[in-house]
């Protein structure tokens, strides 16, 4: 059995466990977070990607406070996103977060699953009060 907090991000779904047991599972991944409804990424569509990550994590999220989240990305997506650091503060995170909303508020080119991954992270280290976010 796999113990401590994990998130697994894979191109058809999110799914975070504790010690094995699997606290949710976002069908969808990435997309169901951020849509590509056309055009470039707007701010608004940040807003929804978090209210979203919201949703899915809030139930949980008490269970997992202060904990280290470990992140297997079957994507390669994550690693690309917050660099090569195996090993991120929150604060760390937060900082990738500002980067991507930067480039989406001045019309940069980002993939929408790129901007899915770190809000989704984002939130889960600020409502998670996680410990670090651990890249495998």
């Amino acid at each position: 059995m796999t113990t401590g907090l994990h998130l697994d991000v894979r191109a058809d779904a999110y799914e975070l466990r504790l010690d094995g047991e699997v606290l949710a599972r976002l069908e969808g991944g990435a997309a169901a977070l951020v849509s590509r409804a056309g055009g470039r990424l707007r701010e608004i569509d940040i807003e929804t990607a978090i209210e979203r990550s919201e949703d899915w994590l809030m139930p949980s999220s008490k269970r997992f406070q202060g904990l280290d989240l470990r992140v297997r990305d079957a994507t390669g997506r994550v690693r690309g996103n917050l660099g090569d650091p195996s090993s991120l503060t929150s604060e760390q995170v937060e900082q990738a977060f500002d980067r991507v909303f930067d480039a989406v508020a001045h019309g940069r080119s980002i993939e929408p699953e790129n901007v899915a991954d770190v809000v989704l992270l984002r939130e889960l280290a600020h409502h998670g009060k996680l410990a670090r976010v651990l890249l495998e």
